[in-house]
């Protein structure tokens, strides 16, 4: 990719995310200038009018949110500048995805086809994913995952991935089914925030892919 994204325009807010390590390690920076096919320069991210301290060669995920889409790709710090002013250098994307979010098409999951489980003090437990888009989940659960509001992380596991994809979660909606001569379940509606570009790619191949087949006629 060596032109620049129609969406990479000097002003442009860029989250970025640590590769293998959490949401809480991300942060935003501002992109000040970029040369087609080399780098993108962005400027230095503070925390409590600090400079955070980075380093060279870390790899990290970028998203951009822009109007109803939202943009991903992988990247990389290059070099990490003290003058005339703090600023980076990050590696010019090789690809950008980008995924419409209003109107994203939400795909019911009829199999157990996604092994998911979430962590907490007792440790992993599993819940069941009823639907998924690129905005969200519903989630169903034996057990209380929280209250409206609250944040977690689930992490899913699919036969075409090798590593757990985790996605950040935020509870907006809660249900409590009864159900005659078996424990209550608890439906949840949880919105998804920061993810990563791999996580994004997910969902989209997956959802593609299995709406192919459902749309595939039967032999």
């Amino acid at each position: 990719m060596n032109k620049p994204h129609p969406n990479l325009t000097i002003g442009t807010i860029l989250h970025l995310q640590p590769v293998n390590q959490g949401a809480e390690y991300s942060f935003d920076v501002t992109l000040i200038g970029y040369t087609p096919g080399e780098s993108l320069v962005v400027s230095h991210p503070l925390n409590n009018d600090a400079a955070i301290q980075l380093v060279a060669g870390a790899p990290y995920h970028a998203t951009i949110s822009s109007g109803d889409s939202i943009y991903a790709f992988e990247t990389e710090i290059l070099r990490v500048c003290e003058q005339p002013y703090q600023y980076m250098h990050l590696h010019f994307p090789a690809g950008i995805q980008g995924v419409t979010l209003r109107r994203a098409q939400r795909l019911s999951i009829e199999e157990p086809s996604l092994t998911l489980s979430i962590q907490d003090g007792a440790g992993p437990f599993g819940v069941t994913m009823q639907d998924i888009s690129p905005l969200g989940a519903r989630l169903i659960a034996e057990q209380p995952l929280g209250a409206i509001d609250d944040f977690f992380c689930i992490d899913v596991l699919h036969k075409s991935t090798t590593d757990p994809i985790s996605f950040p979660c935020t509870i907006r909606h809660i249900k409590h089914v009864a159900r005659p001569g078996k424990k209550p379940v608890y439906h949840y509606g949880v919105e998804f925030s920061n993810l990563e570009a791999s996580a994004l790619s997910f969902i989209t191949h997956f959802i593609r892919d299995n709406v192919t087949n459902q749309r595939a006629p039967s032999a």
